[in-house]
């Protein structure tokens, strides 16, 4: 990978990690995306109100997510076990299979999108403990707690932001 493409990681392709590497996503990864997406947040979460079916989530990783978004995948092997989407600055979508959790997956994709940008920030569930946990150790800041008025599941949330 060229040093100037958006791609560019120092992280990309390093193993130790559980043999775990990085790579761009591309359309046949859909379903992949859309299976841990939903395993994801149905573990961290299990009271989150289920808004969506699995055929709606497939349509949205490879209708929208795909399209519009950069989306790196972590392969172990052929296996997809995780991914982050991002826009510019902003995190869309970082989720690890709950069976690779704890195993430096998540840390992997943290630190690709956070060597190819100055700032990041993200929204995630005030009681998602796990994720704010996670992005505490990497030097997220929590700065903005809402009451969940504006997100689809009615369900209180946190922005939080990291800077260089």
């Amino acid at each position: 990978m060229k040093r100037d493409s958006p791609w560019y990681s120092p992280v990309c392709g390093i193993s130790g990690i559980d043999m775990v590497t990085l790579r761009p996503a591309n359309a046949s990864d859909a379903a992949a995306l859309a299976r841990i997406h939903r395993a994801a947040r149905a573990a961290a979460l299990p009271d989150l109100p289920d808004l969506h079916t699995p055929e709606e989530d497939l349509a949205y990783f490879s209708g929208t997510v795909l399209r519009d978004m950069r989306v790196m995948v972590a392969a172990d092997g052929a296996e997809i076990v995780g991914f982050i989407a991002c826009t510019d600055d902003f995190v869309h979508h970082l989720y690890v299979d709950p069976a690779h959790w704890r195993a430096g997956v998540g840390l992997k994709l943290i630190a690709f999108a956070k060597a190819n940008a100055d700032a990041l920030q993200l929204w995630t569930f005030q009681n998602n403990a796990i994720a704010r946990a996670f992005y505490a150790r990497h030097r997220f800041a929590e700065v903005e707690f809402t009451d969940g008025a504006r997100n689809e599941e009615r369900t209180p949330d946190v922005r939080l932001e990291w800077r260089q």
